[in-house]
């Protein structure tokens, strides 16, 4: 399915664009949510709306500008991997340009809050006293990081995470891959983390591996066969990103709140394990993979650092009891 027309009909769009039929558009928009490319895909979406003189059509010469990156009245920050102070000076000089084929200028910034406070508060007066016809689209994935007063100067649109109906309709040309359940479940209703899993193959093999982890983990010699699994940078941190998300469920289940686990195909392996933990034990053991996810950005090798925390996760586990 195509991303963009399946957002354009999604309501919170849909009244931006009424909005602008009825000329009560704001010159600025903030769109946020934990996922950057469900984010981006949202402000490229508006930008084809908005552009476009029938509010989306897809076909017409504006739509597929603005589907091929390529519409001259719209400009794409940053230029870098991070929007930077160069960015804010060149969207001050592209701000006072006429639009060449529309009447409005569009400028989208996407992961503002990927940023330094410099950056932000050079973009911050064009902001508050934009030139007429410019339309301001950012995204964020962190509104923590973003200046309050950039957040005050524009709509600001949560957009929260999809439900499994709407997963599965959005990736529904995926359906045939043997990851697709498993990547609607971990997807967490995120486009970006949805695709991200699809898109990898050995993904199953990882989810089994972090299973195996939590449910299997009993003695040193355990540590040994773990060890055997072939691990990268990337891989390590999605081991630890699943780790992380399988011992919250084991919380939650050993605290008798089973509707609140995000993984319940995992309550039968919770069952036959729960006598094995205390939840301090668990509360510890999160604390070891938030402490190995912040070491693995050091000069550590990964297979020593995953060795000790398998090491950690056991001894844990048996004195925490």
């Amino acid at each position: 399915m195509n991303l963009v027309e399946y957002f354009i009909k999604l309501s919170f769009i849909q009244k931006i664009l009424q909005d602008k039929n009825n000329g009560k558009m704001s010159n600025g928009y903030l769109f946020y949510s934990l996922d950057s490319q469900t984010n981006k895909i949202a402000i490229d979406s508006l930008a084809m709306g908005l552009l476009c003189k029938n509010n989306g059509c897809f076909f017409c010469e504006d739509c597929v500008k603005v589907k091929n990156n390529s519409h001259p009245d719209v400009s794409y920050y940053p230029k870098d991997k991070s929007f930077s102070v160069a960015d804010a000076k060149d969207i001050i000089e592209q701000a006072y340009k006429k639009p060449m084929i529309s009447n409005i200028k569009i400028i989208m910034i996407n992961d503002i809050d990927n940023s330094s406070i410099e950056a932000q508060n050079k973009l911050l007066k064009i902001i508050e006293e934009p030139p007429q016809n410019v339309i301001f689209l950012l995204s964020s994935a962190n509104m923590d990081k973003v200046l309050p007063t950039i957040k005050s100067r524009v709509i600001k649109i949560e957009i929260s995470p999809f439900t499994e109906k709407q997963i599965k309709t959005i990736f529904e040309d995926y359906k045939n891959k043997n990851n697709f359940d498993l990547a609607v479940l971990k997807g967490d209703g995120y486009i970006g983390k949805t695709l991200s899993i699809l898109n990898n193959d050995n993904y199953i093999n990882l989810y089994n591996f972090c299973k195996n982890v939590v449910c299997n983990l009993k003695k040193s010699s355990d540590v040994i066969n773990f060890l055997s699994f072939k691990l990268d940078k990337e891989n390590f941190l999605d081991i630890l990103k699943t780790l992380s998300s399988m011992y919250r469920d084991l919380l939650i289940y050993c605290s008798n709140n089973t509707n609140l686990i995000s993984d319940v195909s995992l309550i039968d392996n919770f069952e036959q394990i729960k006598n094995e933990f205390s939840q301090n034990s668990i509360i510890a053991i999160l604390g070891l993979i938030d402490e190995a996810n912040q070491r693995q950005n050091s000069n550590v090798s990964i297979n020593l650092l995953f060795e000790r925390l398998l090491v950690n996760i056991l001894e844990v586990k048996y004195t925490c009891k």
